[in-house]
């Protein structure tokens, strides 16, 4: 299959090279002892109300790099061309994270505005689309609940529909983000309705009636996922996103898309971890030796789940159903780089079991990754369910 990048895609995935090479790499010492906020999107939302110097410091050198990545015009890359944006394939944009996973700096282009905000319509665009290309908004995503983590079908938050409002009661697990927040995305289901049926998101802004965030919780991966309260919270019809009971939809297509860049960056993260390994046993011969075969054995499954990556993101282009695809890359890619950083820490020794280590650190926020938008199991079933769905005989050698 073909993975080419076009002409103008090209263009963009040297430009983003170079930045890779003159502005994020010469970064890397700096970031050796950067808090865990500076991982990922996350410092974009959470430094907001932080009075801490430090992370003040850290917050200059991102909003610089942000400032040189625009620009070079490489913000926007995600966001459609109806709204300003270059609108890359997923093929390109797997490329151009692949060369931000070069570096160990977490600097990520855009403001990665929520795919399925874009199903926003009429006032809902000017409320909370607009602002949040502009990154003047940010948002949450409240799907997991307290006995539905895992499989999101079995949810027992409700929206009552009460004329022109719907009054929404449950609570939700782990939405990350929603104590800094502006609005979060809520799921709920009509009442009666069980399974996928009657599951609807709606846009909840911070500060309604009858919303509360009950406690933030704090994880070994830096973040701080919060628990959220609805009792009696009313809102209105118009701060539905998309259709009355569509929402399984809408819940499908965020995580579908979210996972190929998964992939991706666990390649990156693995490759990283393996040329700290590569330093730790450049100045023994007989440890290298030792080890040869087994990152020989990594380097080869990191090409496959490259591949694995590239191709999930060019059925995506197509328009075909990825869901299987999707799943395959979220499972191997987070087992891999478990396994992966599970052998760096026994190849480095208890020096890597401190904190500040670099090692230490790609475990803590890496692990999470298994769990996180969807456990290991929980791709594992989608692989087998689309497995009985093709039938055994796709099982057969031609």
């Amino acid at each position: 299959m073909d993975f080419n990048l076009s002409p103008e895609e090209e263009i963009l995935r040297k430009v983003v090279e170079e930045f890779v090479r003159d502005e994020l790499v010469p970064l890397e010492p700096e970031f050796l002892n950067a808090p865990d906020i500076f991982e990922g999107s996350r410092w974009k939302s959470r430094v907001k109300s932080s009075q801490d110097p430090e992370i003040k410091r850290y917050l200059a050198i991102m909003s610089d790099l942000q400032k040189k990545a625009e620009a070079k015009g490489l913000w926007d890359v995600d966001v459609p061309k109806k709204y300003g944006g270059t609108e890359l394939s997923n093929v390109a944009m797997i490329a151009l994270t692949e060369e931000l996973e070069k570096s160990s700096i977490p600097f990520e282009l855009g403001n990665h505005v929520s795919n399925i905000l874009y199903n926003c319509q009429g006032d809902q665009i000017d409320k909370y689309l607009w602002p949040c290309i502009r990154g003047e908004k940010t948002s949450a995503f409240g799907l997991s609940e307290p006995a539905s983590g895992a499989d999101p079908s079995m949810m027992q938050t409700t929206a009552t529909p009460d004329g022109d409002y719907f009054v929404i009661n449950g609570t939700k697990m782990f939405p990350t983000f929603a104590d800094v927040a502006d609005f979060v995305q809520l799921f709920a289901r009509l009442p009666g309705t069980e399974g996928r049926a009657g599951v609807t998101c709606f846009l909840v802004d911070t500060g309604t009636p009858g919303y509360r965030v009950v406690r933030s919780i704090a994880t070994i991966a830096g973040t701080e996922p919060c628990e959220l309260v609805f009792e009696d919270c009313r809102v209105h019809k118009s701060q539905v996103l998309g259709e009355v009971g569509n929402g399984w939809a809408l819940n499908q297509a965020w995580l579908g898309a979210r996972r190929f860049q998964v992939g991706i960056r666990a390649h990156g993260k693995s490759q990283r971890v393996l040329r700290v390994v590569r330093d730790l046993l450049r100045a023994d011969a007989e440890e290298a030796q030792k080890f040869a075969g087994r990152i020989g054995y990594f380097l080869g499954e990191l090409q496959a789940l490259r591949l694995l990556t590239y191709l999930g993101a060019r059925k995506a282009d197509q328009k075909l159903d990825v869901r299987s695809e999707a799943a395959n890359v979220k499972l191997f890619a987070t087992e891999l780089l478990h396994e992966i950083i599970d052998f760096a820490l026994e190849t480095a020794g208890p020096a890597a079991l401190r904190k500040h280590h670099v090692l230490a650190r790609a475990f803590r926020h890496s692990r999470s990754t298994r769990i996180i938008e969807g456990p290991s199991e929980i791709q594992r079933h989608i692989i087998q369910r689309a497995l009985f769905r093709e039938g055994v005989a796709s099982l057969e050698l031609q």
